[in-house]
Parts: structure tokens; sequence; C-alpha cells
């Protein structure tokens, strides 16, 4: 297979560059010294070089080519690290790299265009030429370049003769497993019916219900299945994890804050000074009006955020802390802590988006061949529950990790040739409202990721022996268990499974109001 790569990109400082000029034109030295053993493995043409480059206000400007040596892109994370080495003691920082285009040509051994546009919609622009196959990123990012979202396409686009055996790359949202069609006794939003049943009420906040006894009892029942029939069998135990994240904990969710700064709750924490107050309180003793731009006055910067993914605390208790692999895996699951928040993106959408959600969740870390086992294990477990226990109609998705935006995990590929080397597994409930069963988006219940070393590493949890530590993490969203639950089974008791009914008993009845 002949290959062309060809990049252009932009390197940010944090100062200005022309200030570390001298280090700039040192490092492009650098780079092409280290570069000199790969040319001699496999030739100038194959190998990446630097074909010009412009110092601008804060930024170092690129154009980098090379075929498949060492590519275009490896060289311009190696260029970016010894810069930052080279401006280091100048107090001077590598922000961020940004590609504006990464040009991909295959002269031959590439599936072609249209199979090209099918696997790549939506992620880069495809054309052929001539008999070459020409695949145009756009807009990318150092961790892009860092999860290898380049070379898992090149691979993707080999044709089989040349793809590495056993590979096989896919979009999230890829379709791994599934279930048998069902019957459903809803066909409306089951908020709606709840609301109407009085089993709920919104609340003046957004995204937030007040849930009464014949829905708390669904939600307990879910939870109680969902510790019974798996969390135990498989040896976890429960905790009970703080919701209130200090910032210094909330700086080591690094990805979070690179990508879903908006979807968290922010906290202010008020002095404890009752005189800062006075106006505050004299302004809602006289005119009954509650001034929040005085409140503005009076707090300060916010000091925490509310528990986005309810896990965090899970890993700074073992934070700074060693272990040993002869001592784990360690398996919690925590439910008692109270309500996760999030900004939900996309707006809310009755019971199965909310801005404040009940989840049990669990969690763990371990060798990475037991942090994995665990994950499947756990997934096994949770579809049996869904599929014979509640009769409901599921599948299993190649889900996004969840500090991916939609739109940063569009553009990328996983490899979803074995269920081990899949990030993120979701079992996703059919909701009829939502339309056809092949067109709809269906509702994510439950997500089961493995995070690799990505916590170890940001939380600094150390093995005793220097041995690999990696961490995984199941989220079971309670009130979307009861949706697509009612949703399949309507709101008569008697028509319920019976492990449900049986953990229930006797089923309440909501509050009676005068119309």
């Amino acid at each position: 297979m002949t290959l062309r790569i060809m990049l252009n990109a932009r390197i940010e400082l944090s100062s200005a560059a022309e200030v570390v000029e001298q280090e700039i034109r040192e490092s492009i030295d650098a780079l092409e010294k280290s570069l000199e053993e790969a040319v001699e493995r496999f030739g100038r043409e194959e190998v990446a070089q630097i074909l010009s480059h412009r110092i601008g206000d804060r930024v170092v400007e690129v154009s980098i080519t090379s075929g498949r040596g060492v590519r275009a892109h490896e060289a311009l994370l190696r260029f970016k690290n010894i810069l930052a080495q080279k401006i280091g003691s100048k107090r001077i920082g590598v922000r961020r790299i940004f590609i504006e285009s990464l040009e991909i040509k295959f002269k031959e051994g590439h599936v072609g265009e249209e199979k090209a546009r099918e696997l790549l919609k939506g992620l880069a622009e495809v054309r052929e030429e001539s008999g070459d196959l020409i695949v145009v990123f756009r807009n990318l990012t150092d961790r892009d370049l860092r999860e290898r979202v380049i070379d898992r396409a090149i691979r993707f686009l080999r044709t089989e003769e040349t793809r590495p055996e056993g590979k096989k790359l896919a979009p999230f949202g890829t379709v791994l497993r599934e279930g048998p069609a069902k019957r459903f006794k809803m066909d409306v939003d089951v908020a709606v019916e709840a609301e109407k049943r009085g089993w709920v009420k919104r609340y003046p906040g957004k995204g937030q219900w007040i849930y009464t006894p014949p829905m708390a009892s669904l939600i307990r029942a879910m939870a109680q299945l969902i510790i019974e029939r798996v969390a135990r069998p498989l040896g976890f135990h429960e905790w009970i994890f703080p919701r209130l994240v200090p910032m210094e904990v909330f700086k080591r969710l690094t990805t979070y804050i690179e990508h879903l700064p908006d979807g968290v709750f922010y906290v202010c924490v008020p002095p404890r000074d009752p005189s800062a107050f006075e106006e505050f309180k004299r302004e809602y003793m006289l005119r009954r009006e509650i001034r929040t731009d005085l409140l503005k006055q009076i707090l300060g910067e916010p000091e925490y955020i509310m528990e986005a993914i309810q896990c965090t605390a899970f890993y700074q208790y073992f934070s700074g802390e060693f272990v040993r692999l002869e001592d784990l895996p360690i398996k919690a699951y925590e439910l008692l802590g109270g309500w996760t928040w999030r900004n939900e993106a996309g707006g809310v959408e009755g019971l199965v988006r909310t801005n404040e959600f009940w989840r049990l969740e669990m969690v763990f870390i371990g060798s990475p061949d037991d942090v994995t086992e665990i994950r499947n294990k756990v997934m096994d477990l949770t579809i049996e529950l869904a599929d014979k226990c509640l009769d409901l109609e599921w599948r299993v998705v190649a889900g996004a990790p969840f500090y991916l935006s939609p739109h940063e995990a569009s553009k990328r590929l996983i490899d979803v040739s074995d269920v081990k080397r899949i990030p993120t597994l979701d079992l996703e409930i059919y909701l009829p409202y939502r339309g056809p069963r092949e067109s709809a988006e269906w509702l994510e219940v439950t997500a089961a990721s493995v995070h690799r070393d990505f916590y170890v590493k940001n939380f600094k949890i150390k093995e005793a022996k220097e041995r690999e530590l990696w961490t995984g993490c199941v989220g079971h969203g309670l009130s979307r268990w009861a949706a697509g639950f009612l949703a399949r089974h309507g709101f008569e008791f008697d028509d319920w499974p019976e492990a449900v009914k049986e953990i229930i008993g006797t089923l309440p009845n909501p509050p009676k109001l005068l119309d």
C-alpha cells in the first residue's frame, strides 16, 4: 500500500512566540535528528518532514508530510514535546495542538470511495481521483492524535488483504448485541402518563421531579434487583460517596473539563458572616423578592462542583496511596450518597434526561485483565436482568466515554472486533414514542466502561511493584430503568413481572389531590 499524508497545524503557546524563535528552530533541528534512524530504515520519502513553518503571535504553524514510516501526525506530537522542553526554561508553555487539515492519500490497497464514505460518514471528507482514495480530516486536536484516531482510520480503509488481521473499526453507536422485539403497553412519553396518575410531579427547577410512593417503590425495586442479581453475585460491597466535589479533585477529571465544562453545576460557598446578607434579607422582608444580583456580590468564587459522574470519590480514596495487585480487585457499589447532577446536553426530556437523577454506580480497580473481565461480567448479568427477569427489549452498543460530547464522539472510530477492546458498552432499551426501532434513539440505561489507566495516573494511584493498574465503572440510571420498564409493561401492577411484584409487595397509592 502506497500512502501519503499531509497536514497543516498550529501549536498554540502561552506567550509570544517571537521570544523563543531560536528555540523553535532548534526544536525543528532536533526533530529532524530524531528521525534520522527511521530515514535509514524506511527511506526519506516515507518518513515525516516539516515542509514549512511560520511563527505568529502566540502560535507556530507547521506543514508536515510523510509516507507510512514515521507518519506526519506522529512527528507533530514529537515536535510538540521537543518544543515544550526547549521553551519551558523561558516559562512559556505549549497549550495545545490544532490541526486545520490532515489529508491521507491511498495510491492502492484501499476500500474505494463508496465504502470509505459509508465508513467515515460525518468524520471526514472522501473523494477518489484517478484511482487514488483521498480522505481529509479537519479540526483535529492533540487528543485525537494521542487516541490514534487517524491510525485507526488508515487501518479501517485498507482492503482486507492489507488490513491487520482481526481489526474491525466502527463508529460509536454500533450495535453489538440485541434481544428480540417486544410488545409495548405505552406508546407515549412515560412521564406524561406518570404525571397524570400522580406518580411524579414536576419541581420548579429544570429537569427535576418529585417521585411519589408508587414511582419511588418501582425505582427502589430496580435498585434492589441490580444489587441482588448483579453487584453482590460479583463480589461488590456497598460504599457511600460525597456529592460535593472540591475543585482540587475536579481538576483531576481533565477530560471532563476539556470537553464538558458546561455539563456540571458549580457551587459557591457563602461567607460565615450574617452581616454580609443584611441588604439581601431586608429586600426580601420588604418586597418579598430574592435579589440574586445581591447574592452575586456576597458569594465568592465556585469552590465545588455537584457530583456528575458519581465515582470520583472512589479514585480520590486511593489517590497518592499504594496498593498491591495481590489485594485487588476492589469492587464497590454506591447508591446512598444521593442524587447525581448534570447540565444535560440537548435539554431535558421527561424522566429519561434530567438534570437531577438517581443512579446506582459500580466502580472497581485491579489489573487490566481483572477490570476488563469485571466490566464484561457486569454487562452480561445486566443483560440477563433486562432480558429474563424484566422482559425488556434491549440492545448493546459501542458507547462513547461519558466525557465526550456527541460532536467529539462522532469524529472517532473504535475497534469492535473484540468486546475487550471496546472502552464503553451501553445497554439500551427501546422506547416506542421515539419512533421506529430502526431509526429511533434508544434509551441508554446502563453504561459500562473500562478507563484503562486514566484515573490511575490522574489521581496518582500506585502499585507497590509498579505493576499496571486499571479502573472501570458501571452506571445504572434508575429512573431510566423505571421509564423503560413502564413503557414495556404499563402502569397496572398486576401486569408486571413477578420479580418486581415480589420486592414491592403492595404498590402504594399516590397522594390524593382535590381538583
